[in-house]
């Protein structure tokens, strides 16, 4: 197969040119040794020759290898230092004579000792062990598959491939769903996801009718001011309320993967706590509570309770986000969501609000009569003018859906989430 010096022979496989340089060098030799005739430059030519022909013959072992990996803490709380073990093992029949493996390590993760990469050689059977540390950060974050380059013993050409690694493949701290305390959402509940009144009489605060009184009424319910007027017994009815459906919308975009410095949580990462938060607080009103993400790779947890739902939801907000890629246009989103909202829902959008993606989304929701409220993780910075630019365009679309009457929560990067719902604004 004819190739370039340097180009690629097949799937994988490419040459390194480290003898680049060395058929120039060889015709030179051949050719100054033809006019001074000198044997000794005829040799050397020859060994020119000879090393560009075993180039092109020559090929690497297979990237034949079996790796491990530990993770010392498999629930760190974020900021915690966890320790990564890695164990390469050569399982095929050939030597590796150069290999160079480097570990997946998460994006948002950063190495603050030791490598996460490992070169060596290794025989057949052999294996060799690196460890290094990383800072956890907020939710769980999946590793990558490793990346491994073989080369032959004069390292000329080389095999490169993904290996699959077994044991530890998340790192991480697990959102807690229904674990503590609830957290303080008077704002939230008293504007959107309060108890929905039904036209069936009975337990509730919104006013129905007056009846005559039946023996077993509560004593609660006796209109006492009729009693005293007309000596009658007559009892008050009320609209009987039902827990509404709240449904937890994490924007989990490529647009929303951003953070105010490298090694701080993204807003995905800070949405899925959010989401987590809120999901306790709303279930132990007696809310039934769903959960949708709105990224490349969506998923749909219709609301309900229970246990078994509770596990479901903390399965789902312990996954690290789901793969960053090219999102589906705005319209997809749309139809894709509100095809699955259940009657008289209430959304809640978590989203940094750093495109009008989802900020769309937000007004299409509310025009079309289903309550909406935003919480919105601040991923800005300040350092830069195009920083800086980029925050006022986010305060502006907050700014926007307050004034169409949409409540917001604006929840700095150092700030509180119980203190942003308790201080929220839901107006203009």
């Amino acid at each position: 197969m004819s190739v370039d010096e340097e180009g690629e022979i097949e799937a994988g496989v490419r040459r390194t040119g480290r003898w680049r340089g060395v058929g120039a060098a060889a015709l030179l030799a051949g050719a100054i040794a033809l006019v001074t005739r000198t044997p000794a430059l005829l040799f050397v030519s020859a060994a020119g020759v000879a090393l560009l022909a075993y180039e092109r013959v020559v090929s690497p072992p297979p990237v034949s290898l079996a790796v491990s990996r530990t993770v010392d803490d498999e629930d760190p709380e974020p900021g915690a230092i966890v320790s990564v073990t890695l164990t390469v093992r050569n399982v095929g029949e050939r030597t590796i004579p150069e290999l160079r493996y480097a570990d997946g390590v998460p994006q948002t993760l950063t190495v603050i000792d030791g490598a996460a990469s490992v070169g060596t050689a290794l025989r057949p059977g052999a294996a060799t062990t690196v460890r290094y540390e990383v800072e956890a950060g907020h939710g769980r974050r999946e590793f990558r598959p490793g990346t491994a380059v073989v080369r032959d013993v004069t390292g000329v050409i080389e095999r490169r491939a993904q290996v699959a690694v077994s044991g530890d493949d998340t790192v991480g701290h697990r959102p807690k769903v229904s674990e503590g305390a609830a957290p303080s959402l008077p704002p939230i509940a008293a504007r959107y996801v309060g108890q929905h009144p039904t036209d069936r009489a009975g337990s509730g605060l919104t006013f129905r009718s007056v009846r005559e009184y039946q023996r077993g009424d509560p004593l609660g319910r006796i209109d006492w001011r009729r009693r005293a007027k007309t000596g009658d017994l007559a009892t008050v009815e009320f609209h009987e309320e039902r827990a509404v459906s709240v449904v937890l919308a994490v924007d989990t975009r490529l647009a929303a993967a951003l953070a105010p410095s490298a090694g701080e949580p993204t807003a995905i990462e800070r949405a899925q706590t959010a989401a987590a938060t809120l999901f306790s607080g709303l279930l132990a009103e007696g809310h039934r509570v769903g959960i949708a993400t709105l990224g490349a790779e969506r998923a749909w947890l219709a609301p309900s309770r229970g246990a078994e739902h509770e596990h479901r939801a903390r399965e789902l907000l312990s996954a690290a986000p789901p793969a960053l890629s090219a999102d589906g246009s705005g319209a997809e989103t749309d139809d894709w969501l509100t095809d699955r909202l259940p009657p008289h829902a209430t959304v809640v959008l978590l989203t940094p609000l750093c495109d009008d993606g989802v900020a769309d989304l937000a007004r299409r929701l509310d025009a079309a009569g289903t309550p909406v409220t935003v919480c919105s993780p601040d991923p800005t910075a300040t350092e830069t003018a195009g920083q800086r630019l980029a925050r006022l365009e986010r305060r502006e679309r907050l700014r926007r859906l307050r004034a169409t009457g949409i409540p917001t929560v604006d929840w700095e990067p150092t700030g509180d989430l119980d203190r942003a719902l308790a201080t929220a604004r839901w107006s203009a």
